[in-house]
C-alpha cells in the first residue's frame, strides 16, 4: 500500500478555495475543495486538499495574497 502525502490548506471562504485550487491546478498541482463538517473545531468552511506537500504551495499561495491556514495532512487527516 502506497501512503500519499496530503496538504490540507483551510480556506476562509468558498471563493478564496476557488482562487488557490485555480491558481494551484495552473502550475502542476492536483488538488481540490472539499467542505468541513460543522463538526470541524474550524467550524464550517472549505478546505484545498493537494497531493503532496505545502512548501510549494504555500510560497504560490503567499505570493498572490490569498488567505489559508495550514491543517496539515496525512491519510488519518482526510477526515472533513
Amino acid at each position: 500500500m502506497i501512503l500519499l502525502k496530503i496538504c490540507i490548506l483551510d480556506m476562509p471562504s468558498y471563493t478564496y478555495a476557488v482562487k488557490a485550487q485555480r491558481l494551484l491546478r495552473a502550475r502542476g498541482y492536483p488538488c481540490r475543495i472539499r467542505r468541513r463538517e460543522k463538526t470541524s473545531s474550524e467550524g464550517c468552511g472549505f478546505s484545498v486538499l493537494i497531493n503532496g506537500t505545502c512548501e510549494g504551495a504555500e510560497r504560490l499561495l503567499t505570493g498572490y495574497a490569498v488567505p489559508y491556514s495550514v491543517r496539515g495532512g496525512g491519510a488519518d487527516d482526510d477526515k472533513l
